[in-house]
């Protein structure tokens, strides 16, 4: 496998705080539709995230020609800046998502299953080319 350039890691890392912004921003405007709206919509948003967020590693992974074998470290490489911009927003979660502080449980879990969903996404990804 070859190493990744100091370039490449940060297009990954900015396309992933990219996507993490968008996605902020997208939950500050319908948030209160995904996430407090009743357990089907809840269920069904985690799973069009956790689709999401895999389909715009492969979409990224495509558009660099990167090899299948580097989806994890890739992953992690797009994940790592959302994951330090979630843990800010948690700390302040009803300003800075319009949401009732009782909507941080199941918020976290999205975010949490998401996350999880593209590790093992990844891990699948890699070990299938062998």
């Amino acid at each position: 496998m070859r190493t990744m350039t100091l370039r490449e890691i940060a297009i990954y890392a900015a396309a992933g705080f990219g996507v993490w912004l968008s996605g902020a921003f997208s939950f500050r405007l319908g948030g209160k539709f995904l996430f407090e709206n009743g357990p089907v919509v809840l269920a069904l948003s985690t799973v069009a995230i956790a689709g999401t967020v895999c389909f715009v590693l492969r979409s990224a992974m495509n558009w660099r020609k990167a090899p299948a074998s580097a989806a994890v470290e890739v992953a992690v490489i797009m994940i790592t800046p959302g994951l330090f911009g979630e843990t800010a927003r948690l700390l302040t979660f009803p300003w800075s998502t319009g949401l009732h502080v009782e909507t941080a449980a199941p918020f976290a879990a999205v975010m949490i299953f998401s996350t999880a969903t593209l590790l093992a996404y990844a891990v699948v990804v890699a070990r299938k080319a062998g």
